[in-house]
């Protein structure tokens, strides 16, 4: 079982981003090393004063999941991810719903609620019953689309 480079969590061998940190599993298969001390200060590195200033985005991924084609600002209290037009993520693809899924924005946290569609959401490759918090690079799954959350 591969361990994340970023956190040391371990992740299933199909995994793409840790399902802790959110950090791409790739730098770990490619098989690189991080020692405890390097570990620590990764874990540590955080800066409060940046908070204030932290924004929301959804990045839409290409149909091989490899390249970032479309990156979106969550402004609004309630973003709605689906196939209708009016949709402030639009995807459009018959194997997304009208009104398929919504982030909703609670003080400084971010929550992915599936809105009874007819093919699920999912939340780092796993089906979402009800609502879920989101953490930076959580991937979502929306029918054929690849999204990234990022909260940085």
């Amino acid at each position: 079982m591969p361990r994340c480079s970023s956190c040391d969590q371990i992740n299933d061998e199909e995994s793409r981003f840790c399902k802790r940190c959110g950090s791409s599993m790739d730098a770990s298969r490619a098989g690189s090393e991080v020692d405890d001390d390097t570990l620590i200060l990764r874990l540590f590195d955080s800066r409060p004063g940046e908070a204030v200033s932290r924004r929301a985005q959804v990045w839409l991924l290409d149909t091989e999941g490899e390249h970032v084609v479309q990156t979106l600002e969550l402004e609004d209290e309630v973003t709605v991810i689906g196939r209708h037009a009016d949709s402030a993520i639009s995807l459009p693809s018959s194997t997304v719903s009208r009104h398929h899924a919504e982030i909703r924005r609670e003080g400084g946290r971010y929550f992915l609620r599936d809105t009874n569609s007819t093919n699920g959401t999912l939340l780092n490759r796993e089906p979402i019953i009800g609502e879920e918090p989101l953490h930076d690079r959580d991937e979502i799954g929306v029918g054929i689309y690849r999204l990234i959350f990022r909260y940085q």
